[in-house]
């Protein structure tokens, strides 16, 4: 099991910038729970890959605002993962050529609406 406190303070640590990153979803606290030590390594793994840019954003063209930016000022970085027949994923928010913002953990619902509000997603199911 994954402290979610220690899951955080490992994330900002790799990310290692003095702007604050909002660690969001619908029971965050609860799936760094369930996670494994390797399950763990293997998000910092990934989110080190992000970071040195060696992981290919999904990049949005849209002016729809979003906070303090729009849409296409944004780089986001999506990564799967499975714990116990459940899928999750994370949504990892950048503002180009700029800072971290978000760190979205979440089941599928709650990445849908993520996908949504980041116009990543323009039909429903």
């Amino acid at each position: 099991m994954v402290s979610p406190d220690d899951f955080k303070q490992r994330i900002e640590q790799i990310i290692s910038q003095k702007y604050k990153i909002e660690f969001l979803g619908k029971n965050f606290e609860q799936i760094a729970n369930l996670m494994t030590a390797s399950k763990a390594d293997d998000i910092y793994r990934w989110l080190a890959e992000v970071v040195s840019k060696e992981v290919q954003p999904i990049m949005v063209g849209s002016k729809k605002p979003y906070k303090e930016w729009t849409i296409n000022q944004l780089l986001v970085f999506r990564y799967p993962f499975i714990i116990n027949n459940t899928e999750y994923r994370i949504l990892f928010v950048k503002v180009k050529n700029s800072i971290y913002i978000e760190f979205h953990l979440g089941d599928h619902k709650y990445y849908d609406k993520v996908r949504k509000d980041l116009n990543l997603k323009t039909t429903s199911y």
